[in-house]
């Protein structure tokens, strides 16, 4: 799935490219995929503003919404001109200029919703793991309301957006925290220590155009190089970057969990 990285690097390709564009038709080829309950009509509609919280792309039109999520497979790809429908194209839209934006999702699970009310979708999303208002005290105190542990808490979206799991496993190895941690038992330094690196890293990965592991592209369909940069993640079996002990990889918080039970700690 696309995490933040990736959808960031989406969506400075698509700031450059189909800002201020009048979206004047558009197609569904998979109907699950593309949800409205605005009052107004897409056709006619620009594009003011793309923005992001967490992983959801947030397309501010002159009248309404757009807002995306790409989930497991999903990409946004720009085409200069009008072409032919591809096999997994579920929704293409066209602009003023025969320009299109066509969103591409090989396993069905990504969503575009039309709305004139943003919040109704993103209530629930937690600020953004990147947002200057996430400051080491509200991340301390957002740690110690959970009694999960830390991996689940950084995945779940409800308290942080934007990690998954590729970089939730990057970062507990590079701030040598185990998966099993509690959250509300983190102290406060090793909180501060955590959630600069989660920063760090997200922030190096959209240096490097994100990391593509299987379907991820950036919105011209090239890929990301971030996955040549990963320490711990699909690892397993190989020796710590570190201490030389072999990376651990089991089932944990619902995905494939890869650390080192060396240079990792629980607290």
């Amino acid at each position: 799935m696309p995490e933040l990285p990736e959808v960031e690097t989406v969506i400075r390709e698509l700031q450059k490219e189909i800002l201020f564009k009048t979206i004047i038709s558009y197609s569904v080829f998979w109907n699950k995929t593309f949800v409205s309950d605005s009052e107004h009509k897409l056709n006619g509609l620009t594009i003011n503003n793309i923005t992001r919280k967490g992983k959801y792309i947030i397309f501010s039109l002159s009248q309404s919404f757009l807002i995306i999520h790409l989930r497991m497979t999903g990409n946004l790809l720009i085409s200069d001109s009008m072409g032919n429908k591809k096999k997994h194209d579920r929704v293409i839209f066209v602009f003023d200029d025969n320009s299109q934006l066509v969103f591409n999702d090989i396993r069905k699970f990504g969503r575009i919703y039309h709305t004139d009310r943003p919040e109704n979708i993103l209530s629930r999303v937690g600020i953004d793991a990147l947002d200057s208002r996430l400051t080491p005290n509200l991340f301390y105190g957002l740690l110690h309301k959970s009694k999960r542990n830390i991996k689940a808490f950084l995945l779940s979206q409800e308290y942080i957006s934007g990690l998954g799991n590729i970089y939730v496993d990057e970062c507990l190895f590079r701030a040598g925290i185990t998966p099993f941690t509690i959250s509300a038992n983190i102290r406060r330094e090793k909180a501060h220590a955590l959630l600069e690196v989660i920063k760090e890293i997200l922030e190096f990965a959209i240096i490097n155009m994100g990391t593509t592991i299987s379907d991820y592209r950036d919105a011209f369909g090239n890929f990301g190089s971030n996955q040549n940069f990963l320490k711990v993640y699909q690892r397993g079996g190989l020796p710590c970057f570190k201490c030389g002990a072999p990376i651990k990889r089991i089932w944990y918080a619902g995905r494939g969990t890869h650390y080192c039970n060396v240079c990792q700690k629980t607290f």
